[in-house]
């Protein structure tokens, strides 16, 4: 999916009580980890973030509720594009517009910036989301998985 970001413009804010914050050190960072470990049920490499915390073209962004994180997203910068990933609501969180929050507010700081396009790949509850936002779908993205390996050798 896609969205022009100068179509944010005429987009009010969001009404909720999600505070966003934009994810500067470690401590946060582990809040971050927390969070899309938990609603993706992955263990996230918490190294590997922390190296991506270091490049400029990685944003982390941390919604909370009343002090605790319940909200996550990553935003990438990169050739004109912003693109969304893991973003994220803790499951007894969700259908309050955070996702939509976290989202809006990652997007109109790339566009504060200069980023003229967004991008993300949406699931199926998310794409609905992302339309009321002004995204586009344009192609569909076939994820694979590798089962057990099955296949055993005889001796």
């Amino acid at each position: 999916m896609a969205l022009n970001l100068e179509d944010l413009k005429h987009q009010t804010a969001d009404e909720n009580e999600l505070v966003v914050e934009f994810v500067e050190d470690t401590e946060h960072l582990k809040q971050w980890v927390e969070v899309v470990s938990l609603v993706f049920g992955i263990k996230v490499d918490y190294e590997l973030m922390e190296y991506l915390l270091l490049e400029p073209e990685a944003k982390f962004y941390l919604g909370n509720l009343e002090g605790k994180p319940v909200s996550s997203l990553m935003l990438y910068l990169s050739s004109g594009v912003a693109g969304l990933h893991a973003v994220s609501t803790i499951k007894e969180y969700r259908n309050r517009g955070f996702g939509l929050a976290i989202s809006r507010k990652a997007l109109k700081d790339a566009f504060k910036i200069g980023y003229k396009v967004g991008v993300l790949q949406a699931s199926t509850i998310g794409e609905r989301v992302y339309r009321k936002m002004g995204f586009q779908k344009y192609c569909d993205i076939i994820s694979y998985e590798l089962k057990e390996n099955k296949m055993y050798l005889e001796k």
